[in-house]
């Protein structure tokens, strides 16, 4: 695709869809100041979920599983998908809350707004294949209890390839996360995620359950003092269970882990999940 925005990674802050969760963790466990293995582990939690959306680009625009996605909140500017494998040859959507307003989302309201493009890199063609663009694309989560809100804002790039044994998606986003009481954090994320399914793949039909791998960078900042690059790496893939289709949450197992230098501290943030609908346990680990 070529890419509509180039000043999107130097001006804007980045999902495929793409996704956010509540936030579960315990940072009373995290032993580095301010939450920071916390906030990187939730951050790259909410990156690595929101993936699947993007491996059914028509999933994008009903976020976080919150409909079916032939029911999207946002008309696109050109419907035409001359191939009809359900990838638009080029359109935009342009959300706005409401009507991109969501209930009942793992116990939060959601708001969408901001801007996503999907292109058909062979629109004659039917296959897998997607070029997609956010432009200050944010989930805003809400509840009663104000300390629990949070935003996500994502700007970048995912190209998605692959074919019916299986697919990848290459991600050049920046993501910004917000936290109550500290200070935002910018993750830019450059890794690449695999899925192979358990069933053959279907043109223009949702994901069935299959394995997912991350592998790449994650360079992070917030504040004056955190500075991190890390290396997200997959211990044990993680298993996505197509039977989950109403959480955000869609993992029932598995293991990512993030490494590096916390400031002086060398260590892995644990990122670890164990069943659909619940969030993952983070643990940071450090190195002897």
């Amino acid at each position: 695709m070529r890419r509509p925005c180039s000043h999107i990674l130097a001006t804007g802050v980045l999902l495929a869809a793409l996704a956010a969760c509540g936030d579960s963790t315990d940072p009373d466990d995290d032993p580095l100041p301010d939450n920071a293995a916390t906030a990187v582990g939730l951050t790259v939690r909410d990156n690595v979920e929101a993936s699947l959306d993007a491996f059914f680009p028509a999933r994008l625009l009903q976020p976080l599983s919150t409909g079916p996605a032939d029911d999207p909140c946002v008309a696109p500017s050109s419907a035409a998908d001359t191939d009809g494998d359900g990838v638009p040859d080029d359109a935009t959507y342009t959300f706005t809350a409401p009507p991109c307003r969501y209930t009942e989302v793992r116990g939060f309201t959601l708001d969408v707004v901001g801007q996503l493009r999907i292109v058909d890199p062979a629109p004659e063609t039917a296959g897998f294949g997607a070029d997609i663009a956010m432009t200050a694309l944010r989930f805003s989560l809400s509840t009663d209890d104000s300390d629990r809100n949070y935003s996500i804002t994502r700007n970048g790039f995912i190209n998605v390839t692959g074919g019916p044994a299986g697919l990848e998606l290459t991600t050049e986003l920046q993501v910004l996360r917000t936290f109550t009481g500290l200070s935002d954090g910018l993750a830019e994320h450059l890794w690449t995620v695999g899925f192979d399914p358990e069933t053959t793949l279907q043109i223009n039909q949702p994901l069935p359950s299959g394995s997912v791998t991350v592998a790449g960078t994650v360079g992070w900042s917030r504040g004056t003092t955190e500075r991190y690059d890390l290396t997200i790496t997959t211990v044990t893939p993680l298993h996505y269970n197509a039977g989950c289709d109403r959480t955000g949450q869609r993992f029932d197992d598995g293991e990512l882990r993030v490494s590096g230098t916390f400031g002086e501290t060398p260590g892995s943030v644990r990122i670890v999940w164990t069943d659909c609908g619940d969030d993952p346990d983070i643990e940071f680990v450090t190195e002897e």
